[in-house]
C-alpha cells in the first residue's frame, strides 16, 4: 500500500489535501510534508519478484527500478485517526516503473499473479501419458506440503454374459399383399407385378408356425371338463375363468353356463362351444351381433361378411356397381367425379347397428390401421397403426390378414354356423374377448 501511494502522490496528514510525490510542503497550507526532506532514506529493500517493466518506446533510454522503501508510520492528527506512511524524496531523474500497455491490435504483457504467502498447490501430471508441462518456481522459500496419493478406483467387475439367441428362430419373409408370394427383393411382386412399398403394403410377416402345444397335441385334448374359457378383456374382471364341464355348453346374457348380464351387446343365448369327435366347436345362436373368432392365418371373406379390429365394426359391400343407364334424354346425373379404376366399398357399421362412413378406393391391396393406410381410422388406442390388410382377388373374393397388430382382426362366421376351435383361438361376442385352453 505504501508503495502505490508513493506512485500515486502524497496526502497531508493535517488537511488531507493531495500533493504530487516530489513535493515537500503541502500545496493547500504549507506545512512540510512528513520528515523526507530532513532525514535520509533508510537501504531499499530487495524487490519484489515477478514485476517486470513494460515494452519502452523506441529509441527511449532504458528505466532503471528504483524501490520506494516504507517509512514508520505517523500518527495521525488526533488520537485514533488514520496512520499516514510518509515517503523520502525520489532521487533525480527517477521515473516511476508503469507497466507499458501493447501497441493497439497486439497482445498484452502478462502479468504474473503476486505471491499470496504460502506455497503453491502443485497440480497433477496431465492424463495423456506424455510428460508434465513444466510449473513456475514457488514464490516461497518454504517446501511444499506433501500431498497424499490419490486413490485409484478399483477396478471395474467383470460385464455379465450376453444372453444368447434362440437356437431355432422363427423366419421373417416379406410377402406380396396381392398374391401372397415371398418377395425376395426389389419395388414390385415378381409374380403379379403388384407395386411394394405403398401406403404400408410392405409387411415382414412370419412364416405360419403352429406353436408347439397345439402342433403336438393329441386328438381329443379339448374334451368335456378339460377345457377352459379365460377372459381376456371385457365388461367383467380379465383373468375369469369358465370350465366347459358338459357336451355343450351356452353362453349369453342370461342363458347357458357362461353368463355376462352387464353386456348389452349379448343375446340371451348368444352362442354355445360343443364338444363333438374329441373336439370343440363354436356355434352360433343367430344373435344379432354375431360371434367373431381372432384371424390366425388368412381369410377368404366374400362381399356382405363382417370383421373387427379394435373396437372397429366393417362390412365388405364389394366391387363399386356400374353407373345406372343415362335419362332417356341422355342427361347424365349430377355428382362427384367417378373413379376410372376398379374400386371397392368399405361400410363402418355403428353400434345399434346401420352403417355409418363409406370408403370408396381402388381394387388392390387395402389397409386399415390408425394413420400411413388406405383407410385411416384416427387416433384410436385399440388400433395398431397399420392394423390389417385386405386383398380383392380377380373372381371378386376377399383377402384379409391380419399385420401383427396387438389386439387382432377377427372374423364373424355365419349366422346359426359352427367354427372348429383350438388351444389359443380367441371369441369375440359382444365385448368379451374369449380365449380358449386346454387343462
Amino acid at each position: 500500500m505504501g508503495r502505490l501511494t508513493g506512485l500515486l502522490g502524497i496526502v497531508c496528514r493535517h488537511c488531507d489535501a493531495y500533493n504530487e510525490p516530489e513535493a515537500k510542503a503541502c500545496i493547500s497550507c504549507g506545512k512540510p510534508l512528513g520528515r523526507a526532506a530532513t532525514e535520509p532514506a533508510p537501504p531499499a529493500p530487495a524487490p519484489a519478484s515477478g514485476v517486470t517493466p513494460g515494452p519502452q518506446p523506441a529509441g527511449a533510454p532504458p528505466l532503471s527500478p528504483v524501490p520506494i522503501p516504507l517509512t514508520s508510520a505517523v500518527p495521525g492528527p488526533s488520537a485514533g485517526g488514520p496512520l499516514i506512511h510518509a515517503f523520502p524524496k525520489a532521487a533525480p531523474g527517477w521515473q516511476p516503473v508503469v507497466p507499458q500497455l501493447a501497441p493497439q491490435g497486439g497482445p498484452l504483457t502478462p502479468r504474473p499473479a503476486p505471491p499470496t504467502g504460502g506455497p503453491l498447490t502443485p497440480r497433477p501430471a496431465p492424463p495423456t501419458g506424455g510428460p508434465p508441462t513444466p510449473r513456475p518456481a514457488q514464490l516461497s522459500s518454504s517446501p511444499p506440503t506433501p500431498r497424499p496419493p490419490t486413490p485409484r478406483p478399483a477396478a471395474h467387475p467383470a460385464p455379465l454374459p450376453l444372453a444368447k439367441a434362440p437356437a431355432s428362430p422363427i423366419p421373417l419373409v416379406p410377402r406380396c399383399p396381392a398374391c401372397d408370394a415371398e418377395i425376395p427383393s426389389g419395388q414390385s411382386c415378381p409374380s403379379c407385378g403388384q407395386t411394394i412399398g405403398v401406403h404400408g403394403t410392405q409387411v415382414v410377416a412370419p412364416v405360419s408356425v403352429a406353436p408347439a402345444h397345439v402342433a403336438g397335441a393329441p386328438a381329443g385334448r379339448l374334451r368335456p371338463g378339460h377345457s377352459v374359457l379365460v377372459l381376456d378383456r371385457g365388461v367383467d374382471s380379465p383373468g375369469t375363468t369358465f370350465q366347459l364341464d358338459g357336451e355343450e355348453v351356452g353362453a349369453g346374457q342370461s342363458q347357458g353356463e357362461v353368463l355376462f348380464p352387464s353386456d348389452p351387446c349379448l343375446a340371451p343365448l348368444h352362442a354355445s362351444f360343443v364338444h363333438r369327435g374329441g373336439r370343440l366347436w363354436l356355434r352360433d345362436e343367430g344373435s344379432a351381433g354375431g360371434v367373431f373368432v381372432r384371424l390366425r392365418a388368412v381369410a377368404q371373406l366374400r362381399a356382405g361378411d363382417f370383421f373387427v379390429i379394435g373396437e372397429r365394426l366393417f362390412r365388405i359391400a364389394g366391387a363399386l356397381p356400374p353407373p345406372p343407364p343415362p335419362a332417356p334424354d341422355g342427361t347424365i346425373r349430377l355428382g362427384s367425379p367417378r373413379p376410372h379404376v376398379p374400386s371397392v366399398l368399405i361400410e363402418e357399421w355403428l353400434e345399434g347397428g346401420g352403417p355409418g362412413r363409406i370408403f370408396l378406393r381402388p381394387s388392390g391391396s387395402l389397409t386399415l390401421g390408425r394413420a400411413g393406410c388406405s383407410i385411416n381410422l384416427g387416433q384410436d388406442s385399440s388400433l395398431s397403426q397399420a392394423h390389417a390388410e385386405l386383398v380383392m382377388e380377380p373372381d371378386g373374393s376377399f383377402r384379409l390378414r391380419d399385420l401383427g397388430s396387438s389386439n387382432g382382426t377377427f372374423v364373424r362366421i355365419p349366422p346359426r354356423g359352427e367354427r372348429e376351435l383350438q388351444e389359443g383361438d380367441q371369441v369375440r361376442m359382444g365385448r368379451e374377448v374369449l380365449r380358449v385352453i386346454a387343462e
